[in-house]
């Protein structure tokens, strides 16, 4: 073979291997091809398809329609950024910076058939540039906006086509996260302002066994089960059947979120009875404690407002009709309706029923009114004190109850640990009771202590806040101080000895009349007329002006100490012993009352001759004075008109 033979099968070798090497690519089949082109992402939406998805979701979900635009929008944005920054995003619960600063922004169109993304980035200084992802040079954002500037936030518009089939199926995955999320937070909202109330419900599914019974009830867009627990032992139920239960709690642990449901507890009893009570739904009957055992009996203690109202007869209602109404939806559980008493000792006696209770050991605290038991109730560590009820021979099976229902629901709802006698085994292991007869009537006593005190409060002050107001805004002070019997409304008894000032002089004016000899205390005896009530007060308790002999024959009756303190205090300033007075020594039958001091009987007839109208008091005063004394206002100084009119 010739060298040229040989290079030219050297060349077609090479030229078969590389044809070997090429991969075949199959041809494409023009509805295929079609199919791919549809595919591609254009930023158009089909607005009436999604107007229909969201209209459907909003039913399905609880979530609003605009809520749903909202939630796909947010969606969009997040899914656009982890295609668009894979690196930052690679790890999702990171918490990198940097994530804050990225941001996207889609835009919907007003008719909802296009959509737009714009990347959100700051503007900077082309040198300053750190991260492209959030920053861009000014050069660049004057290209979209001309009048940008450094510092301003711009958006950059991005071309949506280049985005591939891993956005769409990020964007439904977020999507579908985000709405499952706000489903759960509507109907949370829904259902947590009906906790604590009753709801209705339908049975959905049914479990029974030998054991127990399990229902699934469904509440349009949230669920609940009945278990063993939560039931009462007499429910039975089938798939579609109507169930009225009490809503304790709403879970959001399940979606959709799961509400926490009872028939058995204490509050489904409570509920019905405002259900059917008018008179608790207006406040006028109040439920003051419940003690239940679901399917066997239940205990209500009950309070009226209302004096007037008997709040048992309100919850039994006409012919036992609203009480008849809670009993048809507990299965045939009985329920005792018992009028509530603040004493615990009553409490217990009420507790008891049906049976008769005669007696029971009673804690001294019982009946004492500073010990409240329901503030003591709300410790953590309050103990039961242990009490013996004692019942008549052959009703001890009534007391106990059916395998103990009706002592132990008892003890509950008083709070109380009670234990049951009958009279005979009371007196054989020589317990000493209280009678019930003498536990009321103790307990009225009480009660009309606690009246009395209330009504002598309210008698202390009424005058404060009724009469006695005006009569002190019309009653001048000089007047107002005789009524307290203080020492200066006592004085006219002994005005005669004082000593002569322009103050005293209307004190023993003859011109007062005998029948009011407290008038002059006022110095305007104008403003005391209008008060009469005040003056007669004073007339009894002061004596017009008396001679010395019956004052004499007073002070030996041997007054008390508030009735001639005054008089002893006002002579004790005019009889201390002087130079030219000595002190008296002589006894008087008045010592023996200790009211007075002694005077001899010539300070006595000297006390009398002062009382006689001398010549230079022709007028008629009640004192005498000498021309000896009158030498020291001997001075026209004296006499002048300013100092005469002081």
């Amino acid at each position: 073979m010739s060298d040229e033979e040989i290079k030219t099968e050297e060349v077609k070798t090479e030229e078969t291997a590389e044809v070997a090497e090429a991969p075949i690519k199959p041809k494409k089949r023009g509805r295929k091809a079609k199919s791919d082109e549809a595919k591609k992402i254009s930023g158009a939406v089909d607005s009436t398809g999604f107007e229909m998805a969201a209209g459907e979701i909003e039913k399905d979900s609880m979530v609003k329609s605009s809520e749903v635009a909202d939630i796909l929008t947010s969606a969009m944005e997040q899914a656009y950024l982890e295609w668009s920054y894979p690196g930052l995003y690679k790890d999702r619960d990171s918490e990198d910076p940097v994530k804050e600063l990225v941001k996207a922004h889609v835009i919907f169109s007003d008719d909802l058939s296009s959509f737009k993304i714009f990347d959100v980035k700051s503007v900077v200084d082309e040198d300053d540039i750190v991260d492209d992802s959030y920053q861009v040079s000014l050069e660049d954002a004057k290209a979209v906006k001309a009048d940008a500037k450094i510092g301003d936030t711009v958006e950059l518009p991005f071309d949506v086509t280049q985005l591939d089939k891993s956005y769409v199926r990020r964007v439904k995955q977020l999507f579908q996260s985000k709405l499952k999320d706000a489903s759960r937070q509507a109907i949370l909202s829904v259902y947590s302002n009906q906790i604590g109330g009753l709801i209705e419900g339908t049975v959905t599914k049914c479990e029974t066994g030998l054991a127990n019974n399990s229902y699934e009830l469904s509440f349009g867009k949230a669920s609940g089960f009945l278990k063993k627990g939560s039931l009462i032992p007499q429910d039975h139920f089938v798939v579609g059947d109507r169930v009225l239960v009490y809503l304790s709690d709403v879970s959001d642990k399940l979606n959709p979120p799961s509400l926490v449901i009872s028939r058995s507890s204490e509050k489904f009893v409570q509920k019905l009875l405002e259900k059917a009570v008018p008179e608790i739904q207006s406040g006028d009957v109040k439920i003051k404690a419940v003690a239940r055992e679901a399917g066997r009996r239940t205990k209500v203690f009950v309070e009226s407002t209302n004096p007037n109202l008997d709040p048992v007869g309100a919850c039994v209602g006409p012919e036992s009709a609203r009480i008849r109404t809670v009993l048809s939806e507990l299965k045939g559980e009985k329920i005792d309706i018992l009028k509530y008493n603040s004493n615990k000792a009553l409490q217990i006696v009420e507790a008891m029923k049906p049976s008769t209770v005669i007696g029971l050991t009673c804690l001294d605290d019982f009946f004492d009114k500073n010990v409240h038991y329901d503030e003591l109730e709300r410790d953590a560590d309050y103990e039961f004190p242990k009490i013996t009820v004692v019942v008549m021979n052959g009703n001890q099976g009534v007391a106990i109850g059916s395998a103990g229902v009706n002592v132990r629901l008892a003890s509950r709802i008083t709070m109380c640990t009670i234990s049951v006698l009958q009279a005979d085994d009371a007196i054989k292991q020589g317990i000493k009771y209280t009678l019930v007869p003498d536990i009321q009537k103790e307990v009225d006593e009480e009660n009309a202590a606690i009246a009395k005190e209330n009504a002598q409060a309210e008698e202390e002050a009424k005058p404060v806040e009724g009469e006695a107001i005006p009569a002190v805004a019309e009653t001048t002070p000089a007047v107002e101080t005789p009524v307290v019997s203080t020492p200066a409304a006592e004085t006219p008894v002994v005005a005669a000895p004082v000593a002569p000032t322009s103050e005293a002089k209307p004190v023993a004016a003859p011109a007062v009349s005998e029948s009011k000899p407290v008038a002059p205390v006022a110095a305007k005896p104008a403003e005391v007329k209008p008060v009469e009530k005040p003056i007669e007060h004073i007339e009894i308790k002061n004596k017009p002006k008396i001679s010395l002999e019956e004052l004499e024959e007073a002070l030996t009756q041997k007054k008390g100490p508030a009735e001639t303190r005054s008089y002893k205090k006002r002579w004790d300033n005019h009889n201390r012993p002087s130079d030219d007075k000595p002190a008296s020594t002589a006894p008087s039958k008045a010592s023996s009352v200790a009211a007075m001091p002694i005077y001899t009987e010539e300070e006595l007839k000297q006390m009398q001759n002062n009382e006689t109208p001398s010549n230079n008091n022709a007028e008629g005063g009640d004192f005498n004075v000498d021309d000896d004394d009158l030498e020291q206002y001997d001075s026209d100084k004296y006499y002048d008109d300013d100092n005469s009119n002081k």
